[in-house]
């Protein structure tokens, strides 16, 4: 540690004072009174000695996974050698974003894994919302293998409507790298869609694709009388 002027410039992490590393922060001013780079640390808890000798502190270590992956991207992780391969650090460290990658996912949206493959297995997951009170629109993320691995709700309307923007679809879907995925929303009544909904789910489909390479591959309606399915009727 040494002082310049009014400055006090630190080497290391050791070279903080006590009232100075995130875990005494934490517990005197509350997780709001600390950056990014300090949460980070009091979860990674310790720092890496990579190969060669090089010692990376925890907040180094806080600090360039941050500005690597970004702060949503760094807890948007899926698999532990990934993880570890891609950021050069150690498996603890790996499971640990994993872990808490899955606990956001699922409180996020529903991490209930189903076969999607077809609109009338979808429709089957979702007919609860036969019952439903207003209109709402839901996401479905899906796999290579045709499953339905996250869904969330993204807008929730009154009961001849709902107000879904192009980046409430797409926002989670970039965010957590899907390829693929479903729009499902209800109507009070029939499921016959209107202008509107074909106008903009065509529209979607295709700022989805060419900005993101994202498919939309279906629009399923479900109302009184079942379901309305693009894909089936070719509207999609």
């Amino acid at each position: 540690m040494t002082k310049e002027g009014g400055l006090t410039f630190l080497s290391s992490f050791k070279d903080r004072p006590d009232e100075g590393k995130p875990r005494e922060k934490l517990e005197k001013y509350g997780p709001k009174g600390l950056s990014l780079w300090e949460l980070v640390a009091i979860i990674l808890r310790t720092g890496e000695r990579h190969k060669g000798g090089h010692f990376e502190d925890v907040e180094e270590l806080s600090r360039r996974l941050l500005a690597e992956a970004g702060f949503k991207g760094l807890f948007a992780q899926r698999d532990i050698l990934e993880t570890t391969d891609q950021y050069q650090v150690y498996k603890s460290h790996a499971e640990i974003l994993v872990a808490i990658s899955e606990i956001h996912r699922r409180l996020k949206g529903n991490f209930g894994i189903f076969d999607a493959s077809e609109p009338s297995k979808i429709f089957d997951q979702l007919k609860s919302l036969q019952k439903a009170k207003q209109e709402q629109c839901h996401v479905l993320h899906i796999d290579k293998h045709k499953k339905c691995t996250f869904s969330e709700m993204v807008a929730l309307g009154g009961q001849n409507t709902v107000a879904v923007s192009f980046s409430d679809v797409l926002r989670t879907p970039l965010w957590l790298g899907t390829s693929e995925i479903i729009i499902v929303h209800n109507h009070l009544g029939k499921t016959k869609p209107s202008k509107a909904d074909i106008s903009w789910t065509l529209a979607l489909a295709e700022g989805a694709w060419h900005m993101h390479h994202i498919k939309i591959s279906d629009h399923i309606i479900i109302g009184s009388d079942g379901y309305c399915s693009f894909q089936e009727k070719g509207l999609l």
